[in-house]
């Protein structure tokens, strides 16, 4: 029997790669011969699995052809399964998704079956949206993410989904249709956002890993949220450039903790957090852009010497407004005191707050600083406005009510939120107009919070040297975040 299993799966094996070179010397093109092999490959599987099953010999077959296909990579053995201009990597990533899943079923043999719904989601769902996405012209076809064709994903999407219910349904894993479905998505959101051939790792690993999940833990729903739309935000992040790239890794540290820790209703907040703060950026880039324009406009030689420019938020930003809610989640997990779960939910209602005060307040024509009492320039650090305070209300409002439709919270504590962001947001701009440092453009005397502007590095003009935006950001989290406790605790 183990001989068998050997002899079959290899000589299956050689079959499919035979084909496709026959196919390739007829005439046909490499992104035919490849997907010919991308799903035939996938019935190596059944033959594992049913001459070995979960085990040694079926990791074995599996690091064979990991170590056939790396030099078959290497040496450009395979013109037939390789993409145009490289020797398709992805082969090879195929090979060490199985030998990846073969060894986890040595310690867990009952990811077996599951493991088969990540193999055939990868072989069938990805193979057979190449081969019919292909297939339709650009004119009926369009793109919804980078090369990646609407009628190939919705094919990637139906063909994942019956895979998992046959699947289900032949080995009796006890799958309902929302958890098909819930395969498919992230199936197809892999399939999307993957590049470089990873696609056929995270399709296989993903999948294998929720089928598992939805089979053996029944809390899998309170985090199915999360698991879903996680990759869809940080491609998101990623093309948008609303993030560095350690940015992007701070923010998954986050979303994995408050996940984590608090499931669908503290991704949620957090997701709520990130995206409105996002179109809040957004707004107050492309002002501060028109801005710079005109001053291009005005000034001849700065077209020479200056350019437009724009941010986005870094690793330090993230923390910065998800730190405190990130140990607020962690906390109220630990000791089950609930007077944490208000706390973190304050904390990003203030973080929010405080985004949408200096993203939308900008726009005002004007503003003023109640605390040195003095007009100053809208979007400066301590300066308010009717519209900036009316948004910063909206957005501790925004958080306070998203907890209050998953019930994590009651109206008073709502109440108790909203309040608490509100007074951490004035504590941000109390601390921005007399303690954060800021700075003077000896070019233009303009006062910023950047230690370099018009090109030129500037001066220091008022403030604390090591209590920048972000320090401050943190203070006032932290601020809220301790109203709230005290206030619910004394409740």
């Amino acid at each position: 029997m183990i001989f068998k299993g050997y002899l079959f799966s290899v000589l299956y094996a050689f079959l499919c790669l035979g084909l496709a070179l026959l196919v390739y010397k007829l005439g046909a093109p490499k992104k035919i011969t490849r997907k010919i092999v991308h799903i035939l490959v996938g019935f190596e599987w059944v033959i594992l699995y049913t001459f070995f099953g979960p085990g040694l010999h079926f990791l074995s077959v599996c690091l064979l052809f990991l170590v056939i296909l790396a030099i078959a990579y290497r040496g450009n053995l395979m013109p037939m399964i390789s993409s145009d201009g490289d020797n398709a990597p992805g082969t090879v990533y195929y090979a060490l998704a199985m030998s990846i899943m073969g060894t986890i079923t040595v310690f867990l043999p009952e990811m077996i079956i599951p493991f088969g719904i990540g193999v055939f989601c990868t072989s069938f769902g990805d193979g057979l949206a190449g081969l019919v996405g292909q297939s339709i012209g650009a004119k009926w076809n369009v793109k919804v993410y980078g090369n990646k064709s609407l009628v190939g994903a919705l094919t990637n999407f139906i063909t994942c989904l019956a895979v998992a219910a046959f699947f289900s349904y032949r080995f009796e894993m006890g799958l309902s249709i929302w958890h098909c479905i819930a395969i498919a998505i992230l199936a197809l959101e892999f399939e999307l956002f993957t590049g470089f051939g990873l696609d056929n790792v995270s399709i296989t690993l993903g999948t294998s890993l929720l089928s598992y999940a939805f089979v053996n833990f029944d809390a899998t729903a309170n985090y199915i949220v999360p698991i879903l739309l996680t990759p869809a935000i940080i491609a998101f992040a990623h093309k948008k450039k609303a993030l560095t790239v350690d940015g992007i890794i701070a923010a998954i540290m986050l979303d994995a903790t408050v996940s984590i820790t608090l499931g669908n209703l503290g991704f949620c907040l957090l997701f709520a957090f990130f995206g409105f703060g996002i179109i809040a950026d957004k707004i107050k880039k492309h002002y501060k852009k028109i801005g710079q324009s005109k001053k291009l406009r005005k000034d001849k030689k700065a077209n020479q010497t200056h350019k437009i420019t724009t941010e986005c938020r870094d690793s330090i930003q993230v923390f910065a407004n998800g730190f405190t809610a990130g140990v607020c989640a962690v906390l109220f997990v630990v000791t089950k005191n609930r007077a944490f779960l208000i706390a973190f939910v304050a904390s990003l209602s203030e973080a929010l707050a405080d985004t949408m005060a200096s993203g939308i307040g900008v726009i005002s024509g004007k503003a003023f600083d109640l605390f040195r009492m003095k007009p100053c320039r809208p979007g400066l650090s301590g300066g308010m406005s009717i519209l900036g305070t009316s948004a910063s209300l909206v957005g501790a409002v925004i958080i306070a009510a998203i907890a209050l439709a998953f019930g994590a919270i009651s109206a008073i504590e709502a109440l108790i939120v909203v309040a608490a962001a509100f007074l951490g947001a004035v504590f941000d701009s109390f601390l921005g107009s007399l303690v954060q440092v800021k700075y003077k453009c000896p070019s233009c005397n303009s006062i910023t919070e950047k230690k370099e502007h018009c090109g030129l590095p500037t001066v220091k003009h008022s403030g604390i040297t090591f209590i920048d935006n972000d320090v401050v950001n943190l203070m006032g989290t932290i601020f809220a975040t301790a109203v709230a406790f005290l206030i619910t605790s004394l409740m």
